[in-house]
């Protein structure tokens, strides 16, 4: 049985692609409330695909009951991943295996350290989706999720299920590299996209000279952390996510339209504790980090 905590668009997702694939699958919600307003939808998540559409039934159950879980995939927000974890805690075997789906870095280590008796392994997730209306999600970019054990050990069996179930998954021995570089290009593109309100595509238009001065303070800050990857590649691969994605807004830039709280503490808050930890010098992220935070306090958002 394959237990989802997160009903979010990424969650909510993940459950309706593991259930249209016959995969035993159980979306956990917080409380009796939260359940009887999902049964009183019959269970029914509706996915957009394109053109295509389709009602998918996902079981669910509350938190604090049911049987005890063997594999827990958590799709919540960075912030929301600790409490999440929590409610589901005694229900957690030993050995069991935690799937973590979150942006950023900060919330899987977390983890990691709390659930030292469950293997933790971490995704890099690069699905596009967002909430069209309650439990009706919108499938709107095909990625390649790459997963990996920070602490090694082999691919886990159940990784041949997500990739039978179209969620297209791909075993990393170095995750760790991954998310610290995923991370460089988040910071390189969300903050702007808030601070300028504009879609991806027109961060390097707005931000000009301050993306040029960001992207080597990121390399700076990987290569401290050991992430191998050479200056001129993540200049490149910046630029190119956002030329790929140049229609899109970020999740950042989303949380704000609709007004709820940022994963910021865990995208660019986390990059500027790692660099102040090392004693790195990085003008450009602290300003950028001051800037935003400011911003969302002028919109009446938490900073952090």
């Amino acid at each position: 049985m394959i237990h989802l905590i997160g009903a979010g668009s990424l969650g909510l997702l993940w459950a309706a692609r593991l259930a249209r694939a016959g995969m035993p699958c159980r979306l956990v919600l917080r409380d009796t409330a939260a359940l009887n307003a999902w049964q009183n939808r019959h269970q029914l998540v509706g996915l957009t695909e394109g053109t295509r559409h389709f009602d998918i039934e996902v079981p669910a159950e509350v938190a604090s009951a049911g049987e005890p879980i063997a594999f827990l995939i958590v799709a919540t927000k960075a912030y929301s991943a600790h409490a999440a974890l929590a409610s589901v805690a005694p229900r957690l075997k030993s050995g069991a295996q935690i799937l973590m789906l979150q942006n950023g870095l900060g919330s899987q280590q977390a983890a990691s350290q709390t659930y030292s008796a469950q293997r933790v392994l971490y995704a890099s997730v690069t699905d596009g989706a967002w909430i069209a209306s309650p439990a009706q999600v919108v499938w709107a970019g095909k990625g390649i999720n790459r997963i990996g054990d920070p602490t090694g050990g082999d691919a886990p069996s159940w990784l041949e299920n997500l990739n039978a179930a179209t969620i297209a998954s791909q075993w990393v021995t170095d995750i760790e590299q991954v998310l610290w570089q995923k991370l460089a290009i988040n910071c390189a593109i969300n903050p702007f996209t808030v601070l300028y309100d504009c879609p991806n595509g027109e961060v390097p238009l707005h931000a000009g000279v301050l993306l040029d001065q960001l992207i080597p303070e990121l390399h700076q800050l990987l290569a401290c952390y050991g992430a191998r990857i050479d200056l001129e590649h993540l200049n490149t691969t910046i630029r190119q996510v956002i030329n790929s994605t140049a229609a899109n807004s970020s999740s950042m830039r989303q949380d704000v339209h609709n007004n709820r709280r940022t994963e910021i503490d865990f995208i660019l808050g986390y990059a500027v504790r790692q660099a102040r930890s090392a004693d790195l010098q990085l003008p450009t992220l602290e300003r950028l980090y001051t800037d935003l935070r400011s911003r969302l306090v002028a919109l009446g958002l938490p900073p952090d």
